[in-house]
């Protein structure tokens, strides 16, 4: 028979005082570190290079050992070496006579240059009726949180062509912007307008203002802007997104590395047309469960360490109990974390972040030593203030 009060005696062993106080410490080390990191201009490559990681880095890299999808949806025509705008128009008008689904065009020209390159442009763009034009949010206002100018094309106004923001963000993407505000009005993102035109229906971005972009990894097709009757199987039929594949310019840094501005565009777009909602935990609830997921591994580390502290003395005792085989232990236990993680997000599209997580993992022996050290001296320092 079970005797009264195991079950109490189990939770009250599982919370044991000692790995509460390690966890503590590991978290109130890993914010000591952050501070350093990031306050001081020393470590400011290392804050950049922290800044923003996620373990959904580590998940997408996984999957690169994989063979990546081509794309049989959207393709990019490149026009990187095309600076007059007469060759821009003639293989645009290209492009649309081949009857794409939808074209981004993701160039911006702010200011008449050339007369006839210009006019050039002007009767292509009237005649497209399935293209997104891009304009840029410019200036931002830090205390109102929006912008304060826009660089349009100069005949956007006129022509009223279709159009749709286009910001490139220096930092790590991993969310693009579908909505952003000036003076008080929305306006949608280019991402958000090319929705609109494929799926032939209005996109409510007011209430949709940003997507965490899927970087499955996937192979878009380049079409050379001198290629674009070669390749034309590729271009009918689909979305293009037409401008610079390689600006060196316009380099981003996503979690599958570096990449083009335009490809990330790309996935930004292929995340929404096929609707990859990504669960991440967020708020109080990542906070609970990263908690609680640093203080069971802690227990375990620890129970590890108990586990070969009763062990009869002996060579293999203290093979067990050396540095090298301890880091060991954790080394596997945060592997096994990271498979769940893994799991989690391939199969079900959940993104828990478990960098805080390991990061407590990893410094577990160093909070042991200094929990263990400050019970000394504080049993020490009671002990003769009582018995002084």
């Amino acid at each position: 028979m079970r005797k009264k009060g195991t079950h109490t005696g189990n939770i009250k062993s599982f919370f044991r005082l000692r790995n509460i106080a390690i966890t503590a410490v590991a978290f109130l080390l890993i914010a000591m570190l952050r501070f350093v990191t990031f306050h001081l201009d020393v470590f400011n490559p290392v804050a950049q290079g922290l800044k923003g990681f996620s373990t959904t880095d580590v998940f997408y890299d996984m999957m690169l050992a994989s063979p990546a999808d081509t794309s049989e949806v959207i393709t990019i025509v490149d026009i990187t070496q095309l600076h007059d705008r007469d060759s821009i128009a003639s293989v645009l008008e290209e492009v649309d006579a081949l009857g794409p689904a939808a074209i981004d065009v993701d160039v911006v020209f702010e200011y008449p240059k050339e007369p006839v390159g210009d006019m050039h442009l002007v009767s292509v763009a009237a005649t497209l009726s399935n293209a997104v034009f891009s304009f840029k949010m410019m200036d931002p206002d830090h205390e109102k949180g929006e912008f304060t100018r826009q660089v349009h094309s100069f005949f956007a106004e006129e022509l009223g062509v279709d159009e749709g923001f286009v910001n490139v963000d220096r930092r790590m993407t991993r969310d693009i912007p579908l909505c952003l505000e000036m003076n008080g009005k929305s306006y949608p993102s280019v991402i958000a307008r090319m929705v609109e035109v494929v799926q032939g229906k209005p996109f409510d971005y007011q209430h949709h203002r940003k997507q965490t972009i899927d970087y499955t990894p996937t192979v878009f097709r380049v079409v050379p802007y001198d290629s674009v009757q070669h390749y034309a199987q590729y271009i009918s039929g689909r979305i293009v997104m037409f401008g610079g594949a390689y600006e060196s310019i316009d380099v981003l840094y996503t979690p599958l590395g570096q990449k083009y501005g335009i490809e990330v565009l790309c996935y930004a777009l292929k995340t929404m047309l096929e609707m990859k909602q990504q669960t991440t935990c967020t708020g109080w609830l990542f906070w609970v469960l990263t908690i609680l997921l640093s203080y069971i591994g802690v227990s375990i580390i620890m129970a590890y360490k108990d586990m070969v502290q009763r062990r009869r003395e002996g060579f293999l005792t203290d093979i067990l109990r050396t540095i090298f085989i301890t880091s060991l232990v954790i080394f596997f236990l945060m592997m096994l974390y990271m498979a769940v993680g893994f799991t989690l997000f391939t199969s079900w599209h959940i993104n828990f972040d478990l960098t805080p997580t390991l990061s407590v993992m990893a410094l577990a022996t160093t909070a042991a030593d200094i929990v263990k050290i400050a019970v000394k001296h504080i049993s020490t320092s009671l002990y003769a203030r009582i018995y002084k």
